[in-house]
């Protein structure tokens, strides 16, 4: 009985490693977006030293080619982008503007890349500093982003994605190596609003062009 008892573990164990294969590619292939796209968002940051909750709101445009831009048009003007190899942010109300290569990015610029990274379905830049863990529980979904030790840095956040059946709304929580937490509530911009602004004149207001 105990040799059969093993293979019976065996193959529930192998059962379970297979369904959650299933549920990660059926995850992942719910996050990703080819092609040109244009979300809206609210921010919420959890601040450590805040007494208030901080908040923002504006919007988020992808393209093809991997072009990243982050508008946030609430409580000010802010332009942060990924165009080729560069990164750029523009602050209008503090006059701040700086480029520099995606390699200087430091912890606070490197979450652009992470939100290329889930907006456009980059599964292998994912999987190359993160361990997966998907579910599914009927209509909704959800993704566990864990750092891994090895590849990301001691201040790398963990991240949840989540969803349910409306394929044009996300939820993405950021929790930070210091307890701070950033919730990011998605959804695809109405057609209006996404014909509002445009790839190619956000980055020229970025570059100061």
């Amino acid at each position: 009985m105990k040799p059969r008892l093993g293979a019976l573990l065996w193959l529930g164990m192998v059962t379970a490693v297979f369904a959650d294969d299933d549920k990660l590619s059926e995850v992942l292939a719910r996050l990703r977006q080819s092609g040109q796209a244009s979300f809206q968002y609210r921010e919420t940051r959890q601040l450590e030293l805040a007494s208030s909750p901080w908040q923002a709101q504006g919007v988020m445009l992808t393209d093809a080619a991997g072009t990243l831009v982050k508008l946030q048009l609430q409580p000010s003007r802010v332009i942060m982008a990924i165009s080729g190899d560069s990164l750029y942010y523009w602050d209008a109300a503090q006059n701040q503007r700086h480029s520099m290569p995606i390699s200087y990015a430091d912890d606070a610029a490197a979450q652009i890349l992470i939100f290329r990274s889930i907006l456009q379905g980059r599964t292998q830049e994912l999987q190359a500093g993160y361990d997966l863990a998907a579910d599914i529980q009927d209509r909704h979904w959800s993704l566990h982003m864990q750092p891994k030790s090895d590849q990301a840095g001691e201040n790398a956040p963990s991240i949840d994605i989540s969803g349910d059946a409306d394929p044009d709304k996300r939820q993405i929580l950021i929790r930070q190596a210091d307890g701070e937490t950033t919730e990011y509530r998605i959804e695809k911009a109405a057609e209006q609003q996404a014909a509002a602004y445009t790839i190619p004149q956000l980055l020229q207001e970025a570059g100061g062009e």
